[in-house]
């Protein structure tokens, strides 16, 4: 079960006139841009952890690893 908590957010009153005529839910376009900017920052900062971890993984040995695992594989 989510616990949820609330979030305000000003905006201008013609913006939130706008939204009425339209029939937007300013609920839900809140949340899906929170989600998309959470996405992005989390897909950004994996990005980054990816980066660091490319001349590590750069040096290791495709076939060395191969044959590990097939041996452990055999035990």
């Amino acid at each position: 079960m989510r616990i949820y908590t609330t979030v305000s957010a000003k905006i201008s009153q013609e913006d939130r006139e706008k939204l009425r005529e339209l029939g937007l839910n300013p609920t839900e376009i809140i949340r899906k841009a929170v989600q998309e900017e959470i996405r992005k920052a989390s897909n950004k900062a994996l990005i980054e952890k990816m980066k660091r971890m490319t001349p590590v993984i750069s040096k290791l040995n495709l076939d060395e690893i191969v044959s590990d695992i097939r041996e452990d594989r055999e035990r």
